[in-house]
């Protein structure tokens, strides 16, 4: 477009194209042999004698179709002032039919699941990339790559229209994926108020204590059930993003990277523990008791006629930022490399890993990159993953020489 005739004048465009583009693609989205009613394999007692049963896993399905996402995107690719500036931001949006999703079934029909072309889902979202050199100087160079993009996924249509599948979690207007539970509204207290709001919430089911979790009455009639769960986020993040900065200095150069997750919602991080002899777990000491009424964490309980609404406080914000690469290069000047008949010698030291920046969940020791099944919960509410099987960042230090004769 450069060599347009109303560009020609403009002399701080080196380069720019416009992009269009627009396609069908296919997806099975299930694994081989599920859509054809395979059974499980599972070990049973009989009398003394260990037996081996088969019972119907998954139902037969032979009307699923493969799904559909059509994708259009629009996009301008740039060089700017003489070539120290280029990028390209493109914008594009998806429309996937025929969804493929796993719908549960009641367990009286004697299977678990069944896989069905449900619903229809939209995606669209930005992508931004950025290369560009701020300062050029005779010895001294400065770098930068960027990349950014926001991704807003939402269910258009399930099974049933516009109606949403709330025991398969799938709300019109959301991510495939939500958080939908209680809303934490802290611990409660021993004031009078608290007591006496407490006494209404017993009359009606409940069993709340000072020092329990606190949720919300979404709809204020004094009962804590279904009806009060609402959407509290999801695992996909409001935007990512990444940035590079390299630093040359004569024969120094340092490379540094660093990768942002913004918006997530991560499930985990209540304490396993507070703490005993054989700890499991986070230990955690800012807990409420009846001398210290503004702690974070309900008091130690192990009464089974408490309700239990501990999940509401696994719900936390998730964002963070990680310097994933670190770098430092000195390539040896050719004076010295004459003396040992080299032509080439770079000496190099990189650190993997060695910073992660946070809300309250990296404070925790928690690494909220980590995506081991934290975002599934066990029946006990407690997240699969999370603090019960979270990864840590993996930590590398590295020297390396490379040398050219």
């Amino acid at each position: 477009m450069q060599e347009e005739g109303f560009l020609s004048s403009v002399n701080w465009i080196n380069e720019l194209k416009l992009r269009v583009g627009y396609g069908v693609v296919g997806n099975s989205a299930v694994n081989p042999y599920t859509t054809s009613g395979p059974l499980s394999r599972n070990p049973y007692v009989f009398g003394a004698a260990a037996g081996i049963g088969y019972l119907p896993q998954l139902v037969q399905n032979p009307d699923l179709k493969w799904e559909e996402t059509a994708q259009g995107n629009i996009g301008v690719d740039f060089t700017l002032f003489k070539n120290r500036l280029s990028g390209s931001i493109e914008y594009y949006q998806q429309n996937t039919t025929d969804l493929i999703f796993p719908k549960t079934l009641p367990a009286v029909s004697g299977y678990v699941q069944k896989f069905e072309n449900i619903g229809k889902t939209k995606n669209k979202g930005i992508e931004v990339t950025l290369s560009g050199t701020p300062v050029k100087l005779k010895d001294f160079t400065w770098d930068v790559d960027l990349n950014w993009s926001n991704n807003k996924e939402e269910i258009v249509e399930l099974i049933n229209g516009k109606q949403d599948m709330v025991a398969d979690r799938l709300f019109i207007g959301q991510p495939t994926q939500v958080f939908y539970n209680y809303q934490n509204a802290g611990i409660w207290g021993g004031e009078a108020k608290d007591i006496s709001e407490m006494a209404l919430f017993n009359a009606n089911g409940t069993n709340f204590r000072p020092g329990t979790v606190k949720v919300v009455d979404q709809n204020n009639d004094k009962k804590i059930d279904a009806s009060d769960m609402v959407i509290l986020g999801s695992v996909r993040p409001d935007w990512t993003g990444g940035i590079t900065n390299t630093f040359t200095y004569k024969g120094w150069s340092f490379n540094a990277f660093i990768y942002f997750r913004v918006g997530q919602t991560y499930f985990g991080g209540y304490p396993n523990s507070y703490g005993g002899v054989n700890p499991n777990g986070r230990v955690e000491n800012d807990v409420w008791a009846w001398d210290k009424t503004n702690g974070k964490w309900p008091m130690p309980n192990s009464a089974s006629a408490i309700t239990n609404t501990t999940a509401a406080m696994q719900y936390n914000e998730g964002s963070f930022a990680v310097v994933r690469n670190m770098s430092l290069s000195y390539a040896c000047p050719q004076k010295w490399l004459k003396k040992i008949t080299a032509k080439e010698l770079v000496l190099n030291f990189q650190v993997l890993n060695p910073f992660i920046f946070g809300g309250e969940v990296v404070k925790w020791g928690i690494n909220p990159d980590d995506d081991t099944n934290w975002s599934i919960a066990s029946t006990n509410t407690n997240p699969i993953g999370g603090t019960n099987n979270n990864t840590i960042l993996p930590q590398s230090f590295v020297f390396g020489i490379r040398a050219g004769f």
